[in-house]
């Protein structure tokens, strides 16, 4: 059966990335425009990856978070913890799962922080004393000091090649919209499409982080107390 805290962190994963348009000032049209999510490899392979796990493809979910992680895609790489703590797409490994559960909580958002403390929790003695050790290669590859250049280079040069200008210089612009399904929609704006929070690496993270940082939280509103007449003994 399926670990349900998996879910959790893939339904924030879902409305972060995409599900706040209206709260973050984002067009639909462009952040699930499938040019778009193909020109950000982090966003791409990281839907790869849900795709394929909700479709039952372990294997193939696994590989595609790696992926993402390489971009510095934190949720991908909170998602490929728990799949190594819970044995799926491969042989479960708590040492591996936890070192993938503290990178993913390396800019501190709250859901991820839980659960990296929630796995400290149920390490043995002897598995924390081999964190650090299997730690370094992860961290070495996959840590923001060395994964966030990596899709810097990747936004500056996919952004280039779509408008045509040397410059990054939008102009008038439009952008022809593909829904993830395939069809056709109208034309979008270039300079919302280019608009720098999708882009430029300092405007991106910070677009990136909001939604994990103050992720959605459900509330149910309790009206006034009430009672009840005596009942007869």
């Amino acid at each position: 059966m399926r670990d349900h805290r998996f879910l959790l962190i893939a339904a924030t994963v879902l409305s972060g990335a995409f599900g706040l348009a209206s709260a973050r000032s984002d067009d639909p049209s462009i952040v699930r425009n499938a040019s778009f999510i193909a020109a950000h490899p982090d966003l791409f392979w990281r839907e790869r990856g849900i795709f394929e796990y909700t479709s039952g493809h372990f294997v193939a979910a696994r590989t595609d978070f790696r992926r993402a992680a390489g971009f510095a895609d934190k949720p991908s790489q909170a998602l490929l913890a728990q799949m190594l703590w819970n044995g799926e797409g491969g042989a479960a490994d708590r040492i591996a799962a936890y070192v993938w559960a503290d990178l993913a909580a390396e800019r501190a958002y709250p859901d991820f922080i839980a659960t990296r403390e929630r796995m400290w929790k149920e390490l043995s003695a002897q598995q924390r004393g081999a964190v650090q050790a299997a730690g370094e290669p992860v961290f070495a590859q996959f840590a923001d000091a060395v994964a966030k250049p990596r899709l810097e280079r990747e936004l500056r040069r996919r952004r280039l090649d779509v408008t045509g200008s040397r410059t990054g210089r939008v102009g008038t612009l439009s952008v022809m919209a593909v829904n993830p399904d395939g069809t056709m929609g109208p034309p979008i704006d270039g300079s919302l499409y280019y608009a720098p929070r999708y882009w430029k690496p300092e405007d991106y993270w910070r677009w990136q982080d909001q939604p994990f940082k103050q992720p959605p939280r459900g509330h149910v509103d309790v009206g006034p107390v009430s009672t009840t007449p005596d009942q007869p003994d």
